[in-house]
């Protein structure tokens, strides 16, 4: 379900659930100074902290919630963006470029990916075991042959 399936469903079941879910995530970004407590929010809604915590545990007020929240983080992007450069820059702190930032740009722009190689027990045997004396003359003959094209 998109967000506007989510908000419609949770209306017709209580249009207090969709402002609940609002104040919640809103909640979440504000500063510990500001935050409210869930016995604050659910008095502003005119309901038990029971039944807000009630509400907090159906699938589709969380899903809501998420998207919410999702909404929210597209709010802050050129924020974040704008402190990346600065920190890639350095002007955000001690005038020196962070390695982190710049990997992190790298990461988020795709140009960095991460690689991790498994290898089984067996695999790991046979890559580091000695080559007998045949084995290492066949492999300089081919070097040698290599070499010779």
């Amino acid at each position: 379900m998109n967000i506007r399936e989510l908000e419609s469903h949770l209306y017709a079941d209580n249009p207090k659930k969709v402002k609940a879910a609002h104040l919640l995530v809103n909640n979440d970004y504000v500063s510990k100074e500001e935050a409210k407590t869930q016995e604050e929010i659910a008095e502003e809604l005119g309901v038990t902290r029971q039944t807000l915590y009630t509400w907090r545990q159906d699938p589709i007020f969380l899903k809501y919630c998420e998207q919410l929240s999702e909404v929210k983080l597209i709010e802050f992007r050129s924020l974040v963006d704008s402190q990346l450069i600065k920190a890639i820059k350095g002007t955000s702190s001690n005038g020196i470029p962070s390695m982190k930032a710049l990997d992190l740009y790298y990461k988020l722009s795709g140009r960095l990916v991460e690689r991790s190689e498994v290898v089984t027990a067996e695999e790991a045997s046979v890559k580091t075991r000695p080559l007998n004396d045949k084995e290492i003359e066949r492999e300089l003959a081919e070097l040698q042959s290599k070499l010779k094209h």
